[in-house]
């Protein structure tokens, strides 16, 4: 099979697999920085944040990583987690369960 026919089949299946919306938690998501923010949360949790355009790049402390779409400004979710940002500090859901976050 020539290269460009690998090429364009592999992008394919890249596209693919990043569309679906709102659906899908994505854990492909680069985790190197720039980080544009940090969170500490109530419970105990731990955010890395990088903004990008049209989503947010997360990475948990447990070293999870995320990639939520944007909603409306200030607000990225899938059907699993959802990051709202309130003033300095943010609100992380997880699985319906909601903790308060402050910039760390």
């Amino acid at each position: 099979m020539p290269r460009t026919t690998v090429f364009t089949v592999t992008s394919c299946m890249l596209l693919a697999a990043c569309g679906g919306g709102r659906s899908e938690t994505s854990s492909f998501a680069q985790l190197s920085g720039p980080w544009s923010a940090q969170f500490s949360c109530a419970d105990g949790s731990a955010l890395k944040v990088r903004y990008e355009p049209d989503h947010v790049v997360i990475r948990t402390g447990d070293g999870e990583g995320l990639i939520l779409p944007v909603v409306e400004p200030g607000r990225y979710e899938t059907n699993r987690n959802a990051l709202l940002l309130r003033g300095t500090g943010a609100a992380w859901m997880v699985a319906g369960r909601v903790t308060d976050c402050t910039a760390a």
